[in-house]
């Protein structure tokens, strides 16, 4: 039976460049998405630093707000941490996952 699977030198190292990159991208997305969170962290500080400065709102008003967005804020801030944390860590294993792999074919295209 006629495999259909890479196989050539040229066809496994295009194979292996495709799951770095989409491992990369992957790592990408969460660095994305950490970013979208410390947006939301900043949108809120500043509308909760607008709100403070409205006069015409009442004071439990105003402390119900400021309440809301301050806790909806440092949430936020807690997932942007994680979230960069994630992909540090997750850049150490994309890091020996590529130093294995190369290894793995480096050893390989040797044997040939």
């Amino acid at each position: 039976m006629t495999c259909s699977l890479s196989h050539t030198d040229s066809e496994v190292e295009a194979l292996v460049q495709k799951l770095i990159d989409e491992d990369k991208s992957r790592q990408n997305a969460i660095l994305d998405l950490a970013l979208q969170f410390k947006n939301s962290c900043t949108a809120k500080d500043d509308l909760r630093n607008a709100y403070e400065k409205c006069n015409n709102i009442s004071q439990a008003s105003r402390a119900l707000i400021n309440s809301f967005l301050k806790e909806g804020s440092a949430k936020d801030y807690e997932l942007n941490l994680s979230m960069y944390e994630k992909a540090a860590k997750l850049e150490k294993q994309m890091d020996a996952k590529l130093a294995w792999l190369l290894e793995k074919y480096y050893y390989r295209s040797q044997k040939v």
